[in-house]
C-alpha cells in the first residue's frame, strides 16, 4: 500500500486549522454572527501566515473560502467588516496595501508551529 503524498502547503493548512480553539466560537460576539460570517472566520486561519496576517483581498477570500456558496466579493467584504467591528481581526493599510490581521493569533496558536516571519508588516498598534 502506497503512503498519501502530502503537499507542504496543505500540511500548513491542517496545522493552522487544527489550533481553531473552541473558546473562539463559545464567545458570544461570535455567535451574534450568521453562519457565513462564522465560516468565514475559521477559514481565515488557512490563509494567514504564521503571524496571523494576511493581504485584505475579498475576492480572493472569497474564491479560497466560499468557493461553493452563493456569495458575492462585496458580501465577502461585509463579513470582514463585521469581524472587524467585533474586533476579531484588525483590518489595515500599510504603504497602500491593505491586510488582515486574526486577533489574539499566537494567543490560539500552537506556538511549536511558528516556522518563518510574515512578509506582511503588523498593524501600527502592536
Amino acid at each position: 500500500m502506497s503512503k498519501a503524498c502530502i503537499t507542504p502547503v496543505f500540511q500548513r493548512q491542517m496545522e493552522q486549522m487544527s489550533n481553531i480553539k473552541n473558546l473562539i466560537f463559545d464567545n458570544d460576539a461570535m455567535g451574534e454572527l450568521p453562519p457565513l460570517t462564522r465560516l468565514l472566520f475559521a477559514g481565515l486561519w488557512i490563509m494567514v501566515d504564521d503571524k496571523g496576517r494576511m493581504e485584505d483581498n475579498p475576492r480572493k477570500i472569497k474564491k479560497v473560502i466560499m468557493g461553493f456558496d452563493d456569495v458575492s466579493a462585496g458580501q465577502v467584504d461585509e463579513m470582514l467588516q463585521s469581524l472587524h467591528d467585533r474586533r476579531f481581526i484588525v483590518r489595515y493599510s500599510t504603504n497602500g496595501s491593505n491586510y488582515i490581521q486574526v486577533n489574539n493569533f499566537s494567543k490560539y496558536r500552537n506556538p511549536q508551529l511558528y516556522r518563518r516571519c510574515s512578509k506582511i508588516p503588523a498593524p501600527e498598534f502592536q
